[in-house]
Order: structure tokens, then sequence, then C-alpha cells
């Protein structure tokens, strides 16, 4: 590739990804992808995907170039081709990709989307036998096995209250809330990241790709397996807890002068070394606390105790005494304290990347959570451009000639980047 593609390292830096995803729960599972090496092809409408519009923005005047944060974040380490799918130029350039590409991510509400540019896995599959298909819907599709809503539009909040994700979250009076970061749309990615790779080692054996459906609230429920067994084996939905825990005590949020910290006494060594760091080692021959049942029977003494101690001290004194004795305890940080962690620096967790390429403003952005000994994954690029890897992936990947790539942009089937905005392979 030229000096504008992305240079590939990690261990799935031989694998190619036609990334035909939107808004968050595709973007996840490919980011993922990419961040571990894969050459993933964004292919974008001439307009590009929606959440470029979506901020916050380094600079409100130019929308830097269509990456606002959102988008920067969940598409860094990717390649864009802009492309007019509803031409049958701008098909063909597609169907050309699929066959020299490992694996196609979707991620549209019905498999009717792709049916519309020839890319539903029937057809798909004469092009490429090879190749892994996945699709990711709130629902699911009728393909592997039923699904009863197949095509009904979804979002996160959704998937969390019909999961029974939100009938544990909340307070202990009742109220229901939703689990802050949006985890119906990024665990269903990463299941499909899971799937994916899962298919490309089996083809190895049998040397066919396959269809693969993941649904978001099959991923849901996936995650919130214990409601699933509590209920089976009791007869009883659980009900928020609020920060407690329905089966060990103490386990919650507790206050200290200057902020909240989260502390947990089970198994019985990390009680007996709370009451220790408390100075309280009278209460390990109450009768009350003697068992971790009885003591989740007795929490609200439990923490009274607790947080008479805590709120003796500031945040960083508590959590000091706590690991002095080697307590499970940690402080519940917001997201200015994760930008002086310095654990959080060391394990390369925020990282700075290009914002604006008109100016070369930096921000962070997540880093990648996968640690290598030998095929280090990381983030190497900024979100891509609109188009900004069109030329370079149809002159290198398919061998289209100047000729052919410059009749595609004069007919707008595809589009390039701005030659105006300034360039650069820098984080």
């Amino acid at each position: 590739m030229s000096t504008n593609s992305i240079s590939n390292s990690g261990p799935l830096r031989d694998i190619k990804i036609l990334d035909f995803t939107r808004a968050y729960a595709g973007p996840f599972s490919t980011m993922l992808l990419a961040d571990l090496g894969a050459t993933v092809i964004k292919i974008e409408p001439p307009e590009g995907d929606f959440i470029r519009e979506i901020g916050p923005f380094v600079s409100e005047e130019n929308k830097d170039g269509g990456i606002g944060g959102f988008f920067n974040s969940v598409n860094r380490n990717k390649r864009s081709i802009a492309v007019d799918l509803k031409t049958k130029e701008g098909q063909t350039v597609v169907h050309d990709l699929v066959k020299e590409c490992d694996a196609l991510i979707c991620n549209f509400s019905t498999p009717k989307v792709m049916n519309k540019f020839n890319l539903d896995y029937e057809q798909v599959k004469l092009m490429n036998p090879q190749l892994v298909y996945v699709s990711i819907s709130g629902y699911g599709t009728n393909y592997v096995v039923d699904s009863k809503y197949e095509g009904k539009p979804t979002v996160d909040i959704m998937m969390q209250a019909e999961s029974g994700a939100m009938s544990i979250t909340g307070s202990e009076t009742g109220e229901n809330y939703k689990i802050g970061p949006g985890v119906g749309d990024s665990y269903a990615g990463v299941m499909a990241a899971i799937a994916l790779l899962s298919a490309i080692i089996e083809r190895q054996n049998s040397g066919k790709g396959q269809f693969i459906d993941i649904a978001m609230l099959d991923s849901m429920i996936h995650l919130c397996e214990r409601i699933v067994y509590q209920y089976s084996y009791t007869g009883k939905s659980p009900k928020p807890e609020g920060n407690r825990h329905p089966f060990q005590a103490p386990y919650s949020i507790y206050d200290t002068k200057d902020g909240k910290i989260a502390i947990a006494g089970l198994p019985d060594r990390y009680w007996i070394r709370l009451c220790k760091a408390m100075d309280r080692e009278d209460i390990l021959s109450d009768k009350r606390f003697e068992t971790s049942i009885k003591r989740r029977e007795h929490q609200d003494v439990i923490d009274e105790i607790i947080t008479t101690w805590t709120t003796q001290y500031t945040r960083k004194e508590a959590m000091e005494i706590l690991d002095h004795y080697g307590c499970l305890a940690a402080p519940l940080n917001k997201a200015e304290d994760l930008f002086h962690n310095e654990h959080v620096k060391a394990r390369e967790m925020l990282i700075d990347i290009e914002a604006n390429p008109f100016t070369g403003e930096k921000r962070k952005i997540i880093g990648v959570p996968f640690k290598f000994s030998e095929t280090k994954a990381e983030i190497k690029h900024r979100a891509p451009l609109i188009g900004e890897h069109s030329q370079d992936t149809l002159r290198d990947l398919l061998n289209y000639s100047e000729d052919q790539i410059n009749d595609l942009v004069e007919k707008n089937v595809i589009k390039i980047k701005n030659t105006d905005v300034k360039m650069s392979n820098n984080i």
C-alpha cells in the first residue's frame, strides 16, 4: 500500500475484512479486529457514515473533517472507501473486494438492505466460498435459527431493558436504570469478533466460509447469565440491589471525605483483612457476621460499620490503608481520574490520536486492551476521512488502473479524500 495506507502489525495482519457497519455495535467489533492488525476496509456511502456528524469535535467550524470523538474512537485503524452502491459500477467494485477478503461484517436491522446491493450471503458465497459473513442486528435473522422479530430496529436501551439487564440495575427501592456504557451494542460487537475469528480458524480445516448471525438481544441475555440461573434454581426473579450483591456482603460503594470507594469482603480472608484494616477485629467474633450468609443477612449493620470508618478519611487515605492490608477495594473514578492515573498510563489505555486533520490537534481515546508479547496490537492511525483510502485500495488491492479509478471518480461512483486536508499517519 502507499504512504497514505495503514501499515499493519498484530496477530491478524494477514486478515482482510469488508466493513459495512454503522453506528456502534458493528464499528466496535471491527475496531477490535483492526486493533489486532486486520485490514478493515470500511465501505461508506459518498456522504459518509451518519455517526460522522456526532461530536464532540475539536473544531465546530469544520467538524474535524467528519471524524468527531465518537467516530474517531470506534473507527481508528480502518480504511475508508466511499462508494455509491446504488450504481452497478459501485456494486462491481465491492464485489471485486469480496473476492479478495476473508470476512464481511454488516449491522443493518434487516438483511434485505444487503440484498438490495446483491450482497446477501447466498450471492456473496458464490463470489467467494471461503468468506466469513457476519450479520449483527437487534433480534437476529432467520438464516440459522428463527427470529420472531427479524428486521425490527433497535437501540441499546431497548436491549438492556428486554434482556433483563435493567431488571437488576437500579436502586433497592425498585427504580431501574440503564447501564452507563452502551453494552447492548459493544457486547454484541465483542461476540461478533469472537465468532468471526472462530469461523476463520474453522475454515483452515474445512476450506469453507459460513454465515454468522449475531443478535444484540441474544448477546445481552448471554451477558445477564446470573439472572437466568437464579430464576431457574429459585423460581424468583432477581431485583435491583443498588450497589450490593445478592449473595455477598460486604459488597458496595462507600463514602469517604472527598469521594467514594468500592469494597468487597468475600471470601472470608478478605473479610478478615477488612476488619483488620478498620481496626475492628472485635467484630470477627460477632455471631451475626461469622458466615457469608449471615453477613448478607446483616448487611445494613455491616455497611454502617464500614461507612463510619471510611468517612474518617479521604479517598486516598482510605485506599492506602485498605491496600496495605490487601483488601478488595478500589476508588470510584470519574473520567478525569483516569487521565491522571499512573496505572492506566502504564497500561497504555489512553492514547493520543489526531483529532483534527486540518490542524493536527490530538485528543485521547481508549487504548487497546490486548497485550501480546510478540505481535503487538496497537493504534496506528486516526479514523479515516470519507474515501481516504479509495484510490489506494482499488489500485493496490484490486490492481485497478489510474484510468479506471479516475473514471469511477468522474462518474461519482467513488469518492476520494479532500486533497486540501492535511494528511498524517501519526496517531
